[in-house]
């Protein structure tokens, strides 16, 4: 099988890619904004690229549909980052930087590969979402609309595409103690790291990675904020 992953160097992502590593079947496509370079190993091939440079992007996905031979079966898109704070101590373009990261250039991605998965009529589009994305959070309004923003395009697309055999769907890890809470701006405040470690999270995820429902939740917390959103007027 043939995997795209952004954002594995680190975190979920990073816990993902080694969960899924243990299938020595399994082909892995990564695309990541560290400047250590990456050599190919065997059935890994690293792209390095910052997501927050579109055009770039653009051609280290040509690259990469060439590498694969045209056949993506799984994506995976799980790289994020954002600046945290009150929406009057945001700077605009830090909104514009983390929606490029958070959403455009998956949706980049995505519009990419489709045809390749159409093709085969065969393929996973996974967006790992978050609570934020359900319900906005104090200080999280930057982040919260890139992940909303993902969620909703993953509903959109999940019904044109699954009568082709393609099944695009949000998976919702819920609180986890991650790496993410380090390398992100936070203005004003310090963010609590809670919730269960990354490894136990990822194992669940890689489970449910080829289910075919919309919306699914590796924690009750993560479920009931999804419940209490689409039917307020119950609570």
């Amino acid at each position: 099988m043939n995997i795209l992953i952004t954002g594995s160097t680190s975190g979920i992502g990073f816990q993902v890619l080694n969960e899924l590593k243990k299938n020595k079947k399994n082909n892995f496509f990564l695309i990541s904004r560290k400047n250590k370079k990456y050599k190919k190993k065997n059935n890994i091939n690293y792209y390095n690229v910052n997501l927050n440079n579109l055009s770039s992007l653009n051609n280290k996905l040509n690259q990469i549909k060439k590498d694969s031979k045209n056949k993506i079966d799984l994506i995976i898109c799980c790289a994020a980052e954002s600046t945290f704070g009150n929406l009057e101590k945001i700077r605009f373009n830090d909104y514009k930087k983390n929606m490029n990261v958070i959403f455009f250039s998956h949706l980049m991605i995505i519009k990419k590969i489709l045809p390749l998965m159409q093709k085969y009529k065969y393929g996973h589009i996974v967006n790992i979402s978050s609570g934020a994305g359900i319900v906005g959070l104090e200080k999280s309004s930057n982040y919260s609309v890139g992940k909303s923003s993902m969620q909703i395009l993953i509903e959109s697309i999940s019904k044109e595409l699954k009568k082709q055999n393609i099944f695009a769907k949000n998976i919702f890890p819920g609180p986890t103690r991650t790496s993410f809470f380090k390398k992100n701006i936070y203005i004003g405040f310090k963010p609590k790291i809670i919730g269960k470690s990354t490894e136990s999270i990822s194992k669940i995820i890689v489970k449910k990675l080829f289910e075919k429902k919309i919306n699914i939740f590796c924690q009750k917390k993560t479920m009931a904020a999804y419940i209490i959103k689409m039917f307020p007027d119950i609570f």
